[in-house]
């Protein structure tokens, strides 16, 4: 990145001093010769110049970051692609531009300035504009949108904070669970105490060992590749699910086409899709449907996962495959996990070169549909 912006940096420099810089008139030859052989070589060095010139405005256009550069605060001098891409005609784009405008007055008065914004959404915009005065009175700014960057640095934070969560719980339920067992001399409390303590303990582990999956999964490691029947797939999905489902009092039902090889890992499929299945079931009320429905075209597959159950509002399905997030934390805490399910199915997803799509509402229940390309015959 810094490489990045020094190059930037001086290709700005070298464009703003085309834009204001100004030929010098030869005048006051009084040397016939020198006077002619200069006027044989001046066009030469003018075409060497103008191509010059043009190379480098080009680069400008190139840039990885949006550049103003204003000769003053009446007006712009020049823009590249980003800049004008960036101060449009949409809501956010007019709220940049006018920042760039005020920013290009604050400078010429008071000199370099920084300053961050975010523009309201769905989804919020964030950006970081940065100005400096030129030497010839002129100002540049330079117009960054970081709102993945923000984004990211969110579930990093995030992430962080509910491992820690996560795991405090159960360790804080062992060691008050222990603490009570020492003075217990009642055999029934204390074998119920212990019942617990190995509750708690299992469900520390399975954030572990979630997390190591989805280590395996996100750089490859373990990974098996392989012609799969997905109708297979699907089978053992249901299988291992069906359990769960009749404790819920949850239907399972199949329909559609299953009928299609993939290119990829059986065990991170199967891991994916039971997740999508569990979460249908463990988010639907008794007597509900959980239908898995599948579909063959010419180049991939589908399988949509849909529940009648609570659903989930638009404003979360951004977020709702990161780690550990969750729409309802009492209620997911109530009904078990890690938290980690959909993080899995999505970079199984993405490592299968498929992707996902989620369609819901606030109780109205919720689609999970994956889309994977079909294996291909040698």
């Amino acid at each position: 990145m810094t490489t990045i912006w020094f190059v930037a940096c001086v290709v700005v420099a070298l464009v703003a001093g085309i834009l204001y810089g100004k030929k010098s008139e030869r005048t006051g030859r009084t040397d016939r010769s020198e006077s002619t052989e200069s006027n044989k070589v001046a066009p030469r060095v003018d075409l060497v110049a103008n191509v010059i010139d043009e190379q480098l405005l080009g680069a400008f256009d190139l840039l990885p970051i949006g550049v103003v550069i204003s000769r003053n605060a009446n007006g712009d001098l020049l823009r590249n692609r980003i800049a004008t891409e960036m101060t449009g005609v949409r809501h956010v784009d007019i709220l940049v531009d006018e920042a760039v405008v005020a920013l290009v007055k604050e400078t010429i008065e008071l000199g370099g300035q920084n300053k961050s914004m975010q523009v309201a959404g769905p989804p919020d915009r964030f950006f970081q504009l940065n100005s400096q005065r030129l030497n010839n009175d002129g100002v540049v700014v330079t117009i960054e949108d970081t709102t993945d960057r923000v984004r990211i640095d969110t579930v990093r934070t995030d992430f962080v904070a509910n491992l820690s969560h996560e795991l405090k719980t159960p360790i804080g339920g062992i060691a008050a669970l222990g603490d009570t067992m020492v003075d217990e001399t009642d055999p029934v409390v204390m074998k119920q105490l212990a019942e617990r303590i190995v509750r708690e303990s299992f469900r520390m582990a399975g954030i572990v060992n979630d997390l190591l999956d989805l280590s395996r999964i996100e750089f490859g490691r373990s990974t098996e590749w392989e012609r799969i029947e997905m109708n297979g797939v699907i089978k053992e999905v249901i299988a291992l699910s069906q359990d769960n489902a009749r404790r819920h009092k949850v239907e399972l039902v199949t329909s559609g086409d299953f009928v299609a090889e993939v290119f990829g890992d059986r065990s991170q499929l199967i891991s994916a899709f039971s997740n999508l299945v569990e979460n249908a079931v463990k988010y639907s009320e008794e007597d509900r449907l959980v239908k898995i429905i599948g579909g063959v075209r010419a180049d991939d597959l589908t399988v949509a996962i849909v529940d009648q159950g609570l659903g989930i509002a638009p404003k979360d399905h951004e977020r709702i495959f990161e780690r550990f997030y969750r729409v309802d934390r009492a209620r997911s805490r109530s009904t078990g996990g890690t938290g980690l399910g959909l993080s899995i199915v999505r970079h199984v997803v993405d490592n299968h070169g498929g992707k996902i799509e989620l369609k819901s509402n606030e109780g109205e229940g919720a689609t999970f549909t994956v889309v994977l390309p079909r294996s291909k015959e040698n």
